[in-house]
Formats: C-alpha cells, sequence, structure tokens
C-alpha cells in the first residue's frame, strides 16, 4: 500500500530538538532515536489499522503519517459494525505491544546490565535504558490518547462501533456526538492548562470531524469553509444555483483545463434545469478527463432523464469501474429498476447504497418507496423516519431535477407525507413535499390546497408561489398564476428563481 510523510512531518524535527535539547553526541543520538521511534510506532499503529482492514476485505488507499499523527484512507467504510469494531481497535492493540516490547527491554537492560562498565560505556547503557523507557511511556500516552471516547480518535470509533451495532447508525452518531463533545471540550482544558499548542490544534481538528456526525453540524461547516475559500461553493450549498454556476464559469476562464470546474458549473445547470447546457459542460470534463466517475455518472443520469436506461446503465458500469466503492451508481440503477417496477433488486441496490453513504436522506426515501411497494409498512415507516432525522428539509422536499421520482407514487407519497405532518404539523415542509408529489401525479387541486397552507406557514418562500402558481396555470386561471409568479419573483433572493418567475409571467 501507499504510505505518503507528510511534509508537516518537518516540524517533527524542530519539537524533538525542543524536547531535548541535545548538547552533545549521545543526547544528539538518544533526540534521533526517540523520534525515528515515534515515527515507526505511528507507522506500526496504521499498519495495525490497514491489516485489519484488509482482513474485512476492505482496500486501503494510502497511510499518511503526518506531524498530529497518522491517517489510514479506507476505499470505503465497512457495512458491519464488527469490522469497524477490529478496524479502530487494531491500531492501539499495535500500541500496547509495542509498550509492552519496550517495558521488557527497558526491566532487561536494568536488571541484566553488567556493573562496573567503563564510565563511558555505562553511560551508553544509560542511553538506551532512557530510550526505552521514553518509547515506552510514547506508546502508553498513544493508546490512553487514542482510547478517549472521542470521535474520531479509535476509542470513538470503537464506541460507534458498537453503538451501531446496539442501536443503529444514526442513533450511533448521535450518542456518539454527544459522548465526544464534553471529552473534547476537557481535553481543550488540560490543553490550555499545559500550554500544548500541537494538543489545542488537534483538538481543532477533532471538533471538525465531530461535526460530521450531524448533518446540520457538517452543512453549517461546510457553509463556513466554503464562504471563506470557494465562493461558488458556498451558493451551491445555499440552493442559489445560478450565482453559483457563474463563479464556476469564472473559475472556467482561469482553468480551463480543469474538468471539476465544468462538472460543477453542470450540476448547478441540471438543477435549474437547463439540460443542454450541462451536457456541453459534462462533455467537455469527459473530453478532459475520460476517466472522471462523476462526469460518467452525471453523463448517465441524464440519459436516466430521457428513459435512455440501457445507456444510462452502461455510463453507471463505467463509473463504478472507475471508484467500486462509490454509492451514486448503486442509487440510480435502483432508481432504474424502480422507473421498471423491479422493487426487489432495486433494494439490494439501495441497501449497497446506504451502507456506503448512511447520510443521504434521499437514499432512505427512495428505500421506503420500495418497501412500500411491496407491502412492507414497518420497513418503509423506519426509512421514512431515518430519512426525516438526517434532514427533514432534505428528506421532505427534493430538488426539481428529482420530482420525476413522484410520479407514480402518490400513494407512498399520501402515506409518507401525513405522517410527517401529524409529528410536524407546523412544517411547511411537509406541506410542500405533499404539493409538489400532487402536482407531479397531476392532482392539482389537493397541490394548491398544500401549498396555500405551507405559504400561510412560511410566507416568504418563493418555491411555494411557484409551485402553487404553476397548478393555477395548469388549471388554466391565468390570473392567479400570474399572481403568484409575482409573489414569487418579489420574494425570490435567489437568482434562479427570480429567472424562472420572470419567464413563466411572459408566457401566461
Amino acid at each position: 500500500m501507499d504510505v505518503r510523510f507528510h511534509f508537516s512531518m518537518i516540524f517533527s524535527v524542530l519539537i524533538t530538538y525542543f524536547i531535548f535539547r541535545p548538547v552533545d553526541f549521545r543526547s544528539t543520538l538518544l533526540a534521533l532515536l526517540w523520534l525515528v521511534g515515534f515515527v515507526l510506532c505511528i507507522l506500526l499503529h496504521e499498519l495495525g489499522h490497514a491489516l485489519a482492514a484488509k482482513l474485512a476485505g476492505v482496500e486501503v488507499k494510502s497511510i499518511i503519517i503526518w506531524l498530529l499523527g497518522g491517517l489510514t484512507n479506507l476505499e470505503r467504510k465497512p457495512e458491519k459494525p464488527l469490522h469497524n469494531l477490529a478496524i479502530s481497535a487494531a491500531g492501539p492493540l499495535v500500541n500496547v505491544f509495542l509498550g509492552f516490547v519496550f517495558v521488557a527491554v527497558y526491566i532487561l537492560l536494568y536488571v541484566f546490565a553488567p556493573r562496573g562498565l567503563e564510565p563511558e560505556l555505562f553511560i551508553w547503557v544509560q542511553t538506551f535504558i532512557e530510550l526505552c523507557f521514553s518509547l515506552a511511556l510514547l506508546n502508553i500516552i498513544l493508546v490512553v490518547f487514542n482510547l478517549l471516547p472521542i470521535y474520531p480518535l479509535d476509542g470513538g470509533n470503537i464506541m460507534h462501533a458498537v453503538l451501531d451495532g446496539l442501536f443503529g447508525r444514526s442513533n450511533a452518531d448521535l450518542i456518539t456526538m454527544l459522548v465526544s463533545i464534553p471529552v473534547l471540550l476537557g481535553l481543550i482544558a488540560f490543553g490550555l492548562r499545559t500550554h500544548d499548542y500541537l494538543l489545542l490544534a488537534s483538538c481543532v481538528l477533532i471538533a471538525l470531524a465531530i461535526g460530521t456526525l450531524n448533518r446540520s453540524v457538517l452543512r453549517w461547516i461546510n457553509l463556513g469553509v466554503n464562504y471563506l475559500f470557494k465562493r461558488s461553493g458556498y451558493y451551491y450549498l445555499q440552493g442559489d444555483y445560478e450565482r453559483a454556476a457563474q463563479l464556476y464559469t469564472l473559475e472556467i476562464e482561469r482553468e480551463p483545463e480543469q474538468s471539476a470546474h465544468y462538472l460543477a458549473r453542470a450540476a448547478c445547470l441540471l438543477n435549474v434545469m437547463q439540460k443542454e447546457r450541462a451536457l456541453a459542460d459534462i462533455e467537455r470534463a469527459l473530453k478532459l478527463n475520460p476517466k472522471s466517475y462523476v462526469a460518467l455518472e452525471l453523463r448517465g443520469e441524464l440519459c436516466l432523464m430521457e428513459k435512455d436506461y440501457e445507456t444510462a446503465l452502461d455510463y453507471f458500469s463505467r463509473a463504478q469501474e472507475v471508484s467500486p466503492n462509490w454509492a451514486v451508481p448503486y442509487f440510480d440503477r435502483a432508481s432504474i429498476m424502480m422507473d421498471r417496477q423491479e422493487y426487489a433488486p432495486a433494494l439490494l441496490e439501495l441497501n449497497k447504497a446506504i451502507s456506503l453513504m448512511s447520510q443521504f436522506p434521499l437514499f432512505y426515501m427512495v428505500r421506503s418507496m420500495a418497501h412500500f411497494k411491496l407491502g412492507n409498512l414497518d420497513a418503509a415507516h423506519t426509512d421514512q423516519d431515518a430519512a426525516i432525522r438526517l434532514s427533514d428539509k432534505d428528506a421532505l422536499t427534493v430538488s426539481p431535477i428529482n420530482l420525476t421520482l413522484y410520479e407514480g407514487y402518490l400513494d407512498w407519497a399520501e402515506d409518507y407525507y401525513a405522517r410527517a405532518i401529524a409529528k410536524m404539523p407546523r412544517s411547511f415542509l411537509a406541506y410542500q413535499g405533499r404539493a409538489d408529489a400532487y402536482r407531479a401525479n397531476k392532482e392539482f387541486e389537493k397541490a394548491i390546497a398544500d401549498y396555500t397552507h405551507a405559504i400561510q406557514l412560511a410566507p416568504r418562500e418563493a418555491d411555494l408561489y411557484l409551485g402553487r402558481g404553476k397548478c393555477h396555470q395548469a388549471l388554466n386561471n391565468p390570473e392567479k398564476a400570474a399572481a403568484d409568479f409575482q409573489s414569487a419573483f418579489a420574494k425570490a433572493n435567489k437568482l434562479h428563481l427570480k429567472r424562472q418567475a420572470e419567464e413563466l409571467l411572459k408566457n401566461i
């Protein structure tokens, strides 16, 4: 496997110097050997994780050793909690073994070192005794630190794996986060008290990782990072797709050979239903990088929208050849099977997608549709609840490009949204989602009633006026449609919504 040393390891030499303050050859050698031993202990720790992952059938992409520790990059997260437990525990077990070895060597040298040695030789023996003691202490510290119940340290991962096996992934995420936060605060207090700035730097990274356990927190982290460093990504996450596309256009002008810029703009264009322009960007990205699995997947999704299933499946297979453990191709294949009413095989594909990407509400929504059609209401309701727990917004409403998911599934939608409304009667999102489902199935009167209820709860949401206006337009009520489109134009704070309202007004 690929083992890399990050450039930050250069600073470990300076840190070692300030720890040992060598003044002669002996102390310099002691410091150097300790540094080599430290790096080897970290490397062996990561190799322990890697070996356990290999035994669990998970490929290891690389091992990175850097100033604050090590990182083992896996191709995917194991599906079984027991495998996660074994992989997480393997690293600390290696340090336990190394600590035992260094303690044993320290005792042997201390007890059996010959007495009456010449002073110079005695000093060298003492040097190696000190080295074994310090490396034994280092491994004990590594074990204690790594076993702290803080995600993503090994102790936090072990805790998460046990909780996953007992209570399921979503509950495991929540409990792990609730346990990790107070322990992290204690660690920060310790770092402040001891003026350990490396520990405090680690705490910042740990805090960011803890945030990934909660979708809402992760979203705010992503928004903050993108706002500071990539404004186009910030607008995309905010759903302001046209403004994001404009910024991606500037990035394309600066770096025309970067396929990622074209794909990002294509994603924006798809969300505002500009399929032709999106196709042009995807084709350009494929010319620049024929092995881009994202480009292949997006190309397949365009074929899926056109009901060209065979071509779509070919693109999905090609994407999966490049990235075999990416969840999206499984989901898209399941979407084709759902269109064909092949619910049992679709369920298998959705199970695989969720095992690879468990934080995506849409996956649970579609799996609940499959369970519903197969008559398993308990499983359907479990998936509906899981989707809402992850993100009520993403679970209750879908982007315009995904509205076709509702077609032919009105019975499921009525069941789903009735349950959601019973639990969250003040949520405009639940009424909006049901209205979208009614509109997709041409039940315009019912859609208007739900859009109206949603508008009463959230009168500033431009999407609601657009949806209701389209229903009025379908029922040949141009005056009411125009009034809704004008309201949408006035209230919209996103460019593509304003433009859509303006174009709809012109067509009345």
